[in-house]
């Protein structure tokens, strides 16, 4: 997600921590994937966008720009910044750039070096190698990067090549989900698809956080072969089902504002400093593709203390075109507190500012019932879960969700909204009850386990799983999958929506396959879980 320190976990320990890295044993068969595409030789950039890319890059090196935070800790902001922030937010500092851009001649030039084209050209389309897993515990791996570069040394091979492929050097989150869309056999591309989100997004991977910086970006995946990693296919220009959004070749384009579209309306009153995605999920709607996406945001107000940082308000945006391009819905917007958004501050609100939606399983009553559920957290890491549901063709209107009080329902107050995970009642005169604190999180229904599984952080830092019979609980106590200890700067863990179902093969669906990220490094990783060895 994060620029700043506020995203970086609070605990850190090096003691027995394991270098995460994999290893190449094999050449298995190919994967059965139908999506193919070409690198092109002579790409050529929109003269916009590389004046764009610019002068943003030559702000970056002023000290304007995600770097500059606002933390104690943090990078002193350079006069120039704190002037931009006199006006208010980002949101009028990249209007001012698109502006000099309009008025700007330039020239097209080439997306991308000859060296670094000629590596992404090399690149396989359907790697055929295996990896062996590295445990990190009774029940968790390490598969594989989703994101970073091929890095010379034994066991550093990186499946996906992202700064060749897609200009992402670093990047975090990768929230996954269905997109929904059947795959027609007749095409030779692979409409089904799994869409994967990622938070603030830098061109260099060294040093980290560092080169041209986008809000979030985003990556589309057919792969059903999960057991050496996630693999994403090569992005192609203004082709939907192509690897990610892209204008030209080789460089993924932020989606929230979309590429090419106006900046969004200004929800936020006073700083904003970046949109982060926290959630993804579609429905069957009637458009081209037949399958709406829907993805929850929030706008970072300040990034404050380690683990802690302040919304002005969370929504939602949507997408008719497989993630291509992205609206934002004002009936979406929950303020987070007076005087931070312009639409009005909700009691409540402050606890869905991030969250995870959440399909019930095909057949069963709260499906055929038509209710999706988003659970919701308040902003930072210190926040505990509560659970909202709603019709899915009303996802986008904040004003029609229904809140579990602990008891039963209750529609149109975000206040009534309890805590959904078991709290510890202490005191004998004075009984004070505690919650669970909750970091970014994912909720699915597991069909090999038959029943729901939370991922998230907890306070510790260490990336838990609970379960439950039901979306409202009661839910399991946590189980560890990869302490604190073991992985330096852990945090994120999402959910593949197609483990344990019929979408991978047979032998692959006891495993529950999740997204990780790191700090220290600024990279995702793909983990798997073996449900066998896990008691529920």
């Amino acid at each position: 997600m994060n620029i700043a320190s506020a995203r970086a976990p609070e605990a850190e320990t090096a003691t027995g921590e394991v270098q995460l890295t994999s290893t190449t044993v094999n050449l298995p068969e190919p994967r059965t994937q139908k999506l193919t595409a070409t690198v092109s030789a002579e790409p050529i950039a929109s003269p916009q966008r590389v004046m764009q890319r610019a002068l943003v890059s030559l702000f970056s090196s002023l000290g304007i720009g995600p770097s500059a935070s606002n933390l104690p800790t943090g990078p002193v902001r350079s006069p120039i910044a704190m002037a931009l922030l006199a006006f208010g937010a980002r949101r009028e500092y990249t209007q001012q750039i698109r502006a000099l851009a309009k008025t700007l001649p330039t020239q097209p030039v080439a997306a991308l070096t000859t060296s670094e084209l000629a590596a992404a050209a090399a690149t396989p389309t359907y790697p055929g190698t295996t990896r062996t897993p590295v445990t990190l515990s009774t029940n968790t791996s390490f598969i594989e990067f989703v994101t970073g570069e091929y890095q010379p040394g034994p066991g550093r091979y990186n499946l996906n090549y992202t700064i060749s492929r897609f200009g992402i050097g670093g990047t975090d989150l990768g929230i996954m989900w269905d997109n929904g869309i059947k795959d027609n056999p007749a095409t030779a591309v692979d409409e089904h698809q799994v869409l994967i989100a990622f938070g603030d997004t830098f061109s260099s991977a060294s040093p980290v956080r560092t080169g041209v910086w986008r809000f979030n970006t985003l990556f589309r995946s057919p792969d059903d072969v999960l057991t050496n990693g996630l693999y994403v296919p090569n992005g192609v220009p203004y082709d939907v089902f192509s690897g990610s959004p892209m204008e030209r070749p080789n460089w993924s384009d932020p989606i929230l504002p979309s590429p090419g579209q106006p900046v969004h309306p200004p929800y936020a009153i006073g700083p904003e400093v970046t949109i982060i995605p926290t959630a993804g999920i579609s429905t069957s709607y009637p458009n081209t593709y037949g399958a709406r996406q829907y993805m929850s945001f929030m706008s970072i107000r300040s990034w404050d203390s380690p683990g802690r940082w302040t919304t002005n308000y969370s929504g939602v945006a949507f997408s008719d075109d497989n993630g291509q391009t992205w609206r934002i819905a004002p009936t979406s917007i929950r303020t987070a507190a007076v005087g931070r958004a312009t639409e009005r501050f909700v009691p409540g609100n402050q606890n869905f500012q991030q969250g995870a939606f959440l399909k019930p399983p095909a057949g069963s009553p709260e499906a055929e019932q038509g209710w999706v559920y988003s659970y919701g957290t308040p902003s930072g890491r210190v926040g505990t879960v509560y659970l909202s549901r709603v019709q899915q063709d009303q996802i986008l209107d904040a004003s029609k969700y229904e809140y579990w009080n602990g008891t039963s329902w209750t529609a149109s107050d975000p206040a009534a909204a309890k805590p959904v995970l078991p709290g510890k009642t202490t005191g004998w005169f004075i009984k004070r009850t505690t919650y669970p604190t909750v970091s970014e999180m994912s909720v699915q229904y597991n069909p090999y386990l038959q029943k729901y599984v939370m991922l998230y952080g907890d306070s510790g830092n260490n990336m838990v799983m609970r379960t439950a019979t039901s979306p409202e609980g009661t839910w399991s106590a946590p189980t560890t999958l990869v302490p604190a200890w073991k992985v330096r700067s852990l945090y994120a863990p999402y959910i593949h929506p197609w483990s344990g179902t019929e979408n991978v093969p047979a032998s692959e669906q006891q495993y529950l396959y999740w997204n990780m990220s790191t700090y220290n490094d600024y990279q995702v990783r793909f983990m798997r879980t073996d449900l066998s060895k896990i008691k529920v």
